[in-house]
């Protein structure tokens, strides 16, 4: 994986091939003009996958958000805080080495084992100096009680996330299905494969990643394929193409439509 990244914490790590309806569970929330809410994705979990507790709905008010493991905000339970002045995240207590607070406000959770199962806090402070608290909840797993991924063969495709997307949204792009014994992957904006439009790559035979020059510090690749874009604008428009080549040479190819709207 690529170590040029432009987020605060720690590295963009393996990335879900299955997403389950995801659920929103939000609580004590104080009167605002935007319900701030939390989708976990997935929502159910396999050990060693990762988590993100996507944050929909900040107001543009926010000084610092902290978040908490468990359903109270007590320092000793702190994962994480970032303060939006300073783009900077500062680990918690409670931080185990596998978490990535992002400047969206969202929580991603690497290699998830069935302790990470339960509820997690988010406190947000805003100008308005009075705390907004927000809950969510996932759960994770053992492989071993029939939650496996792929359990038929299926098409190689991709999903954006968040559906809607506004400017200078963080988005995933999410594949899925991904083909057995890869040996490298591509993602390129538009349907045709041209170097110009490369976005980033991945090979599996020298375990390295490239990044195309338009988008060097503005993505972070994922070893399963799935692509995270930083701060879109109206120009990140378009189609998404993901392609990805076997061991033995076959290649398949999966595309997404990105529409961002202005604010």
């Amino acid at each position: 994986m690529m170590n040029s990244l432009a987020l605060p914490c720690k590295d963009c790590t393996s990335w879900q091939s299955l997403l389950l309806t995801a659920y929103l569970l939000t609580c004590w929330l104080l009167p605002t003009t935007t319900q701030v809410t939390i989708e976990s994705v997935p929502s159910i979990a396999v050990e060693g996958e990762t988590v993100l507790l996507f944050v929909h709905s900040l107001p543009p008010n926010i000084l610092a958000f902290y978040w908490y493991r468990g359903v109270r905000a007590l320092r000793s339970f702190q994962i994480a805080e970032y303060v939006i002045a300073t783009k900077s995240c500062v680990e918690g207590p409670s931080h185990r080495g596998r978490e990535t607070v992002l400047s969206n406000g969202s929580l991603l959770i690497k290699s998830v084992t069935r302790q990470d199962s339960g509820h997690y806090t988010l406190q947000i402070i805003t100008t308005n100096a009075r705390p907004e608290i927000i809950r969510a909840e996932f759960f994770v797993h053992s492989p071993t009680l029939g939650y496996r991924k792929h359990l038929t063969p299926s098409q190689l495709s991709t999903e954006l996330v968040p559906p809607r997307v506004t400017e200078n949204d963080n988005i995933f792009l999410l594949a899925y299905n991904l083909p057995e014994k890869l040996q490298s992957f591509f993602w390129h904006k538009g349907v045709h494969p041209l170097d110009r439009f490369k976005i980033a790559s991945h090979s599996f035979l020298t375990n390295s990643s490239m990044v195309g020059s338009a988008y060097h510090d503005r993505v972070i690749i994922c070893n399963d394929a799935s692509l995270m874009l930083l701060n879109v604008t109206q120009r990140d428009t378009g189609l998404y193409t993901l392609r990805t080549v076997s061991m033995d040479l076959k290649s398949e190819w999966a595309i997404v439509d990105v529409q961002v709207n202005s604010k």
